[in-house]
């Protein structure tokens, strides 16, 4: 098997493998000048590079549940970390719904998800451990109430920015830049982690109803206003870009 015909192997059973390789051979340039174009095709097309704008949203909506639902068991283990104490078993009976809701989205069962994502946050509202997991439960319901087909989210990136952004400063600090390198390097892949990234962070606008009150002055505002609802529509709108051109180039 020669180089090509390696490469092309990457791509989907349903591709046009066999005359792809025809017109490879039959150009007879080097592998090596193909090679780049051939790789990023064949990972594009392993990530659904040929869905359609809707689907790929859907996918990112779910994989934004996911990160929410890692990050929202994940804070008050830091809590923990910090000395904050468990008050009630509610707390661990939390972590068990949003344990099993992340799972659920892996798996790529909707419904199920959806239950065990509010009960997670019926339990944390009652428990009041956390307003930062409360908000994440919050809009992970609402983001897998969007009906649609099964879509199993299996890419690793959503859990480890969900664990890496919950972490904050009990994480190494090579860690956040490293990822968010990851993050951007894939989007020239596929841009649905950064899209659910962008959706994630739209959680944060929960929590910053009760921060405002904590803000005095008007820059401390204007900070807040950027970084809780700037930049999720920066990053959304920089996403949707990606996909828009994408599904019509």
């Amino acid at each position: 098997m020669n180089a090509y015909a390696m490469m092309v192997a990457l791509y989907p059973a349903g591709y046009p493998r066999d005359e792809m390789l025809g017109v490879l051979e039959e150009n007879g340039r080097p592998w090596l000048r193909e090679a780049p174009a051939l790789l990023l095709g064949a990972a594009r097309a392993r990530t659904g590079a040929d869905h359609p704008p809707r689907r790929r949203w859907l996918y990112a909506a779910r994989a934004a549940a996911l990160m929410l639902l890692v990050s929202g068991s994940l804070t008050p283990v830091i809590d923990l970390h910090y000395g904050v104490q468990l008050r009630t078993g509610l707390t661990v009976a939390t972590w068990v719904c949003a344990g099993l809701a992340a799972g659920a989205v892996v798996g790529g069962v909707r419904l199920w998800a959806f239950g065990l994502a509010a009960a997670a946050l019926a339990l944390s509202s009652i428990d009041e451990i956390s307003m930062t997991a409360i908000a994440a439960y919050a809009v992970a319901a609402v983001l897998l109430l969007i009906p649609g087909r099964p879509l199993p989210v299996r890419n690793p990136l959503p859990i480890l920015l969900a664990l890496a952004w919950s972490a904050d400063y009990t994480a190494p600090a090579w860690v956040q830049p490293a990822l968010l390198a990851a993050l951007l390097l894939w989007t020239l892949v596929d841009e649905r982690p950064l899209l659910a990234v962008g959706l994630a962070l739209s959680a944060a606008l929960i929590t910053a109803t009760a921060e405002v009150a904590d803000v005095s002055d008007g820059r401390g505002l204007l900070i807040m206003a950027a970084l809780r609802l700037g930049l999720p529509i920066a990053v959304v709108g920089v996403a949707a870009t990606i996909t828009h051109r994408r599904a019509t180039g």
